[in-house]
């Protein structure tokens, strides 16, 4: 074998041993209108309503958070804060009862780096955020 080969298989079966195993549309069905709460990997809890009109809400640190977000064609979900003009997209894995979100880095040789775990998802937003 040659070593584009085995680089190519590599790279193909560590990124799909990552992937969701959602699309795009089974992703947003999963958030859409759903409040989710999750604990950051530093241990900040957070509560998350994502509105169907791809708007959110979010508590975190006693502090408010509103922004926007979406699912982009790869299946990233991606998300803009109203106070900052980057938008950040992740990749979500489910591991056993939770989803976790990580930020994928642009050069595949560099690893996953483990943002947020979203520990329960709930229909409606019961926290009128």
């Amino acid at each position: 074998m040659n070593k584009y080969f085995i680089c190519a298989f590599i790279l193909f079966f560590s990124s799909s041993s990552f992937s969701s195993g959602l699309d795009a549309n089974e992703l947003k069905t999963l958030i859409s209108g759903k409040t989710v709460e999750s604990e950051t990997a530093r241990g900040f809890s957070a509560i998350t309503y994502f509105s169907p009109d791809g708007t959110f809400r979010k508590t975190e640190r006693d502090e408010l958070i509103n922004g926007v977000w979406h699912i982009d064609n790869s299946g990233q979900y991606c998300s803009k804060r109203d106070d900052d003009s980057t938008t950040l997209c992740r990749t979500i894995k489910k591991q056993g009862d939770v989803w976790k979100v990580y930020k994928v880095p642009g050069k595949p040789t560099k690893p996953w780096k483990h943002k947020r775990t979203w520990l329960k998802i709930i229909d409606g937003n019961p926290n009128n955020l």
